[in-house]
């Protein structure tokens, strides 16, 4: 992304006439071939047979895409599937999945996938509980900050182009008992979060967090982790001078799966 922008802004000069979103083709080794412009206003462009027309965004982007053809040696492209998988951990963490639930613009109903580890002192907040007891938030934001909306919904700093990370997490939650059968017991941590992050104007969001938790009779480590968070992401309009409220949500899970990790707080 460096690279594009680099060569966007680097004195050449548009007219004012750039976008701020690029395409950019990446070769199988993941090297920079070529980008444009994805919507750079475009002037009328000669046809065959003579006259001039406007050049359609498809055209435009189908012209576009045609130039980075040559480095891409597509002929030896390989024919192999190659399969989705999700990330993963082979020491204890926390799968998130999030999606931003974008009326306008559906491609941000994808969810985002990551991953984040966690050591022994992460875990501790969710040891088992003997009877209800408060966990503060700030405690869990090594996995609660990767909720935040994908793409160029991200808060975005100027001057760096970097995203604004999550600074703080506030919220008092609850964890407390929900049972056992016999094998395993439950605990179930609930509350409200809001997070906000590390640029100007104090921007904050917030929503409802749920997760349920499973133990061993005889230890107070987590053996596994579910939960959801549901919450809204407002987004200001500058154009219309309003915001729109849009739905966010996540998921966790815990790390590793199954029998692979019989316990998550290790000794």
């Amino acid at each position: 992304m460096r690279e594009v922008w680099q060569r966007k802004f680097n004195g050449r000069g548009f007219g004012g006439k750039q976008s701020n979103v690029d395409l950019a083709i990446l070769d199988a080794e993941g090297n920079l071939v070529h980008w444009f412009d994805a919507f750079r206003r475009m002037g009328p462009r000669r046809v065959p047979g003579g006259g001039q027309k406007r050049e359609s965004l498809g055209d435009y982007t189908i012209r576009g895409l045609k130039q980075a053809i040559p480095a891409l040696d597509l002929a030896h492209a390989p024919t192999a599937e190659h399969p989705l998988k999700l990330p993963d951990l082979e020491q204890p963490g926390i799968r998130i999945f999030v999606r931003l639930l974008e009326e306008r613009m559906i491609a941000y109903r994808a969810p985002v996938v990551e991953v984040v580890a966690l050591n022994k002192k992460d875990w501790e907040p969710l040891k088992y509980p003997r009877k209800e007891r408060r966990v503060e938030a700030a405690a869990l934001k090594k996995w609660l900050s990767q909720v935040y909306p994908p793409g160029v919904m991200e808060r975005t700093s100027q001057q760096t182009k970097k995203v604004y990370q999550i600074d703080r997490i506030e919220g008092d939650l609850t964890i407390k008992p929900a049972g056992s059968d016999g094998k395993l017991r439950y605990a179930l941590l609930s509350g409200k979060v809001r997070l906000t992050d590390e640029g100007p104007g104090d921007f904050t969001y917030g929503g409802g967090l749920e997760v349920v938790l499973t133990y061993s009779e005889s230890d107070p480590g987590p053996l596994s982790l579910r939960g959801v968070f549901e919450g809204i992401y407002p987004r200001y309009n500058p154009v219309q001078r309003q915001s729109r409220e849009i739905p966010l949500r996540a998921a966790f899970e815990s790390l590793p799966d199954g029998d692979k990790s019989p316990r998550l707080l290790p000794q």
